[in-house]
């Protein structure tokens, strides 16, 4: 095997390493959505924020959860898809008077801009009793 060939056969090898590991991010990412979506309520209009938001995961391009307390979740989608959600460590979240309302407010993060399309409540409390209980038996 000459050094050329050796080279590409490395290059291969990371490109299908990397593949695997984006392939199997992507999988965690799809499983967790279909968690939060299961227990996901009826779209509503507001959120009140008094607190702010304490913390957030991003499930796809469109979507991201936050949470305003510790069993208070909400299911945001966004109107588009948000290019690099997913990898990013911090994003803002606009509101007025500690409400966040669908229609006006959006996050942000570097140099994007993304709005609401629909805002749902979480079942946090229940999802976490079903995944309690999944690890239990």
């Amino acid at each position: 095997m000459n050094w050329n060939t050796f080279g590409v056969a490395v290059a291969l090898a990371g490109a299908l390493v990397g593949c695997t590991s984006s392939a199997a991010f992507r999988e965690r990412q799809d499983a967790e959505l279909a968690r939060f979506e299961a227990h996901a309520g009826k779209p509503v209009e507001t959120i009140h924020a008094f607190m702010g938001v304490d913390r957030w995961q991003s499930l796809s391009p469109v979507q991201l959860v936050i949470w305003t307390s510790v069993n208070r979740a909400y299911l945001l989608t966004l109107r588009a898809p948000c290019s690099g959600l997913e990898f990013q460590q911090a994003i803002g979240i606009s509101s007025t008077n500690s409400i966040i309302d669908r229609r006006f407010d959006k996050i942000y993060f570097e140099q994007q801009v993304c709005y609401f399309a629909e805002i749902r409540p979480v079942d946090y409390k229940a999802m976490k009793q079903e995944k309690r209980a999944k690890s239990a038996s």
